[in-house]
Formats: C-alpha cells, structure tokens, sequence
C-alpha cells in the first residue's frame, strides 16, 4: 500500500530572475517559435544580460540555443549567490564574463565562476612579470593590483573597438603568459609523477 500522508507544505522562494525570450529586436515574446534570443534580469539589481542567437526564430537550435543560455545565466548567479555566499555578487557582471569567454575563446570551461573565470591572481601576476622580464622582487605587484581590481580593457577581438573584457582574461589570450600560468600554478598534492602517466 502506498503512503499517502502530505508533509507539512513548502513555502516558494520569491523569484531571483526574470527570464525572457525575445525576438530580434529585443522585445519579450510569449511563443517561444517567435524567439531568437533571451533576457536575464537580475531582480535584486535590474540589470540584465541579453543574449541573441544569430539563429532564425522557430528552429529547434534556436529553442535550444535559448532555453541553454537562460539556464546557464542561473546557474551562474546560482554559483555566486549559493554556493560561493556572496550575496552581493555582480550577477549580470559573471554571466557576460562567461558567454564572452564561450563565444569569443571558445572557453566552454571558464564555469565556476566569481565574478569571472575563476583564476589564481598571484599566479597570473607573477607570469606577466616574468614574460615582461620583471623579475625584481614586488614586480608582479602591480599587475596583481590589476586582477583583483577587476580591471577592464578594450577587447581586441572585438570589431567594434567597445567592449570591455577583464584584464585577467586579455592577459591569458597571450600564450606565453598563459603557458607560464600553468607553470607558476601550486601543482596538486595528488598529481601523478610523470612516469606514473
């Protein structure tokens, strides 16, 4: 026989987001068949990231393309409000720092995000000072400076010469500072010596 006793009844969080489909023009539309892109509304700081798919309305990629990005975008302010406990977090901020990597580094692992690819800024530092011929003691300094700071930079990539990426992220497109990253990095207690591989 089946268990047919209800527990005491959940009370609903309110809503943390809006999430919107939207046509080519940017406007909210009910039918997703009539979308081509969506809207992310942060509620807490009505900011919002829009993203269009470049794909025709009514496809099933495009429905895809869509319901993918809106649950990304809360997967994303799901990292940074849940899981890392910052309840402050820069939410519109992390969700176009890692649609910018997706599209313009194909970097489909820039996730755990933190307000933006998770990286180790000593790390970092120290590998543009020592590409840049830095070595004295403190040269890293001011890159470090830059990193935690968040500092933003015109995208080269970017045809348009106006958006903005993080200093973090156009220090690692160089690949002599990306390979000395990955030697500065602390190596992880349980890495295999090299013969065990």
């Amino acid at each position: 026989m089946t268990d047919t006793t209800q527990g005491a009844a959940t009370t609903l969080r309110p809503p943390v987001a809006d999430r919107q489909w939207i046509d080519a023009t940017n406007t909210e539309v009910e039918d997703p068949t009539l979308a081509t892109g969506c809207r992310y509304v942060d509620l807490a700081s009505k900011r919002a990231f829009i993203y269009q798919t470049g794909l025709p309305a009514g496809s099933h990629a495009t429905m895809l393309a869509v319901f993918g990005a809106l649950t990304k975008a809360g997967n994303i302010r799901n990292t940074l409000v849940n899981s890392k406990g910052d309840t402050n977090a820069d939410v519109i901020d992390g969700v176009e720092q890692w649609f910018d990597e997706l599209i313009n580094n194909a970097n489909w692992a820039a996730d755990r995000v933190g307000g933006g690819i998770r990286v180790n800024p000593e790390a970092l530092a120290k590998a543009i000072a020592v590409v840049k011929n830095e070595l004295h003691d403190g040269a890293h300094q001011k890159y470090l400076d830059r990193v935690l700071n968040k500092d933003k930079v015109l995208d080269p990539g970017d045809k348009a010469g106006k958006k903005e990426i993080l200093y973090s992220t156009f220090a690692l497109r160089n690949k002599a500072v990306e390979a000395e990253y990955n030697r500065q990095l602390p190596q992880h207690a349980a890495a295999p010596d090299v013969s065990a591989l």
